[in-house]
């Protein structure tokens, strides 16, 4: 029972320090994954209130533990009935079954294997969607959320197609900044234009300049995400692609600026179309000459 809970403690990142009350660690591990997502994972009350009565049913082994093991000092050990070894196995697997399979979706959703995934890994048709399920966007720190986000958006410019449509798409679809937060998809936006060495790049077919006008869709402050963006841009270098390239994404940002419902907005998303014009025509005249 403590060795499980200890584990669902440190693939949180807050591990029990070694001499923690069983009681506070079991307490502190039904805690962390009590509301975990993923799949086959159930968010009724009804079964949220059963868990929390295997816990404290767990929480009673200390009590059989006490009174007939040999950790105080007990020269010899009590006669042990049948139904005090059941109750004790039965007691324990009940909650270890339950935090076993919620702890498979916290390592499934562990956000630095999951960016680090997302640098190097394979990606195959649905199971970024897992894994940012089980990541709980909604209860992420703030900088984490960006981080996923501008990493989703970089490997989705890599022209990773199973990544765009489960992690850009999905959300450019979406209006819900609940389930896609704010900095998961201003992440997103600036990924989409910069990757992960700091020069701008597209994708190959440009479908990542409508999704980031689509993304940004319910953002209260999409100026100031496109400002901050055009700040990054004017010293990023270009990538060998977006050279032959630029001229599309230009006409893009053109056709799609009527999906910002700001005029600021519009305006800095035109800012940043005319500073990739600008400096993808001095390129190409000064290729030429």
């Amino acid at each position: 029972m403590e060795a499980t809970a200890r584990v669902v403690l440190q693939a949180r990142g807050n591990p029990a320090g070694s001499g923690e009350e069983y009681a506070k660690v079991l307490g502190a591990a039904h805690r962390a994954i009590e509301h975990q997502p993923g799949p086959d994972i159930a968010k009724d009350a009804a079964v949220r209130q059963a868990a929390d009565a295997a816990r404290k049913l767990a929480g009673l082994l200390r009590e059989f533990r006490n009174s007939y093991g040999t950790g105080h000092g007990r020269s010899t050990l009590q006669p042990i009935e049948d139904e005090v070894l059941e109750t004790c196995i039965d007691g324990a697997l009940l909650w270890v079954r339950w935090a076993l399979r919620r702890l498979q979706s916290v390592l499934i959703g562990a956000l630095q294997p999951l960016i680090n995934d997302l640098r190097t890994g394979t990606f195959s048709s649905g199971s970024l969607a897992t894994r940012l399920q089980a990541a709980d966007l909604p209860h992420l720190a703030p900088e984490d959320r960006r981080a996923l986000g501008l990493a989703v958006g970089q490997r989705a410019a890599n022209n990773t197609f199973t990544v765009r449509i489960d992690g850009v798409e999905a959300c450019a679809a979406s209006q819900d900044d609940v389930a896609w937060p704010l900095e998961y998809r201003e992440g997103l936006v600036e990924g989409l234009f910069i990757d992960q060495f700091g020069q701008l790049q597209v994708d190959e077919h440009v479908y990542g300049v409508k999704l980031a006008a689509e993304v940004l869709s319910p953002h209260p402050d999409q100026a100031q995400v496109l400002h901050d963006l055009k700040e990054k841009l004017l010293t990023a270098a270009w990538s060998t692609t977006i050279v032959n390239r630029w001229a599309q994404v230009v006409a893009e940002m053109r056709l799609h600026s009527r999906l910002l419902r700001e005029e600021d907005a519009r305006q800095a998303w035109a800012a940043i179309a005319d500073f990739i014009e600008s400096t993808g025509t001095a390129h190409k005249s000064g290729g030429s000459s």
